[in-house]
């Protein structure tokens, strides 16, 4: 049967094996096992269903988990497999470029499973910027498929939904909280570096800077839960992680001095962060930002796995190896309460949130969200999995 795993019984050391193990659990997610259909969104563990979304951010999160697991000694028939697998998602992922340059929100399809609907066609700020990132790492592996043409055209398409004051918004003008900024910032500086088009640094220079507006003496940011009302069910902790990640790589990649946002969204991150590295939701200071505010949970969609990644990012930064400290604590938490139970479709995954009190998965994402998009009954492709699952392949090459 499965069960808690606590994060005093793992180090890093397990840290290949639990990239292999994902990955693996990856490839039962696939739209086709070849992976030229992309990746499903997630499991809903309590519907035993899965989410027949196929989602390009998922899809390229998921291309560079494949890719980047192929190189680390997986026996010799898995590396060219993953490869192969990571070739196609690249592919699919660019078949479904629109136009203008940006992706929607997930392919439609004739399923009657329920999970599709009229919002398949909405473009997201966030999972666009998402997508840009993992474009520009595309280019880099395989410049002869991901062009700088086909990234440059989606960091236009940003730049053209950004307002004035530096917030990027959708059609209706909604969805104008910080976790709709930070990811085309992050997008748009990696981007930076490959187009040198000024437009894409002046947009992540705006957007950055109305991020630290939203920045409290504490270093939390204000959420988008607190500004709009939306995304209730997303912690505290969720958008001062992604904007760390957004500070330190405007910093090391703009040139733009912000180690004061990095210090103070560090250190309330540091406040959250238990001994074992996990991050809880929130803390009495801030259960009102959201109302996604059990402090015993800890979130793995929304804060744990971007977590990792702004912890190296700003250790790369500024050179801080508390940053790198706190990254390889939280991915030694993560590791251990990895499942491990081949009686589940979710062997090798994380789940969606867990209680670091009890030492057990717990807790939903429902709050004003009738489709549950997090907790512990949704094991997510993307914006989880692969999400850490890549924190920990950078985590290895940083060692």
């Amino acid at each position: 049967m499965e069960g808690p795993i606590h994060p005093a019984d793992a180090g890093l050391d397990g840290a290949v094996e639990g990239i292999q193990r994902n990955v693996a659990w990856l490839s039962t997610l696939l739209a086709a096992p070849d992976g030229s259909q992309g990746i499903w969104e997630r499991i809903k563990i309590d519907l035993e269903q899965v989410v027949d979304r196929v989602r390009p951010d998922c899809t390229a999160e998921a291309w560079h988990a494949f890719r980047h697991a192929a190189g680390l000694g997986a026996g010799p028939n898995a590396e060219p497999i993953a490869d192969h697998i990571a070739d196609h998602l690249l592919r699919y992922l660019l078949s479904q470029q629109r136009a203008d340059g940006a992706f929607a929100f997930y392919e439609r399809t004739d399923s009657t499973s329920g999970w599709q609907s009229g919002t398949s066609d909405s473009l997201y700020p966030n999972d666009n910027g998402k997508t840009l990132e993992m474009l520009t790492y595309a280019h880099r592996d395989n410049p002869g498929v991901a062009s700088v043409d086909r990234l440059a055209r989606l960091a236009d398409f940003l730049v053209d939904r950004q307002s004035e004051d530096g917030r990027f918004l959708r059609e209706d003008g909604s969805f104008a909280g910080p976790c709709y900024v930070t990811w085309p910032v992050i997008g748009l500086a990696r981007a930076f570096r490959l187009t040198q088009d000024g437009r894409h640094r002046a947009a992540a220079l705006r957007g950055v800077r109305w991020l630290a507006a939203q920045q409290a003496d504490d270093g939390r940011l204000r959420t988008s839960f607190e500004l709009t009302g939306a995304e209730a069910w997303r912690p505290a902790s969720s958008e001062t992680a992604e904007a760390l990640r957004a500070f330190a790589l405007t910093q090391r990649l703009l040139g733009e001095d912000l180690n004061a946002h990095i210090a103070g969204a560090a250190g309330f991150l540091r406040r959250l962060t238990i001994a074992d590295g996990a991050i809880r939701n929130c803390d009495q200071t801030c259960v009102d930002a959201a109302l996604q505010n059990d402090p015993s949970l800890t979130d793995l969609v929304y804060t744990d796995g971007y977590a990792l990644h702004a912890w190296l990012d700003a250790w790369r930064a500024t050179g801080d190896r508390r940053h790198l400290d706190a990254a390889r604590s939280l991915a030694a938490f993560l590791l251990a309460i990895q499942t491990r139970d081949g009686s589940v479709a979710w062997d090798g995954a994380w789940r969606g949130s867990y209680d670091v009190d009890r030492a057990e998965w717990r807790g939903r994402a429902d709050q004003r969200n009738a489709i549950d998009e997090g907790g512990a009954y949704s094991v997510y492709t993307g914006w989880c999995n692969a999400t850490i699952t890549n924190g920990l392949i950078r985590l290895v090459a940083a060692r």
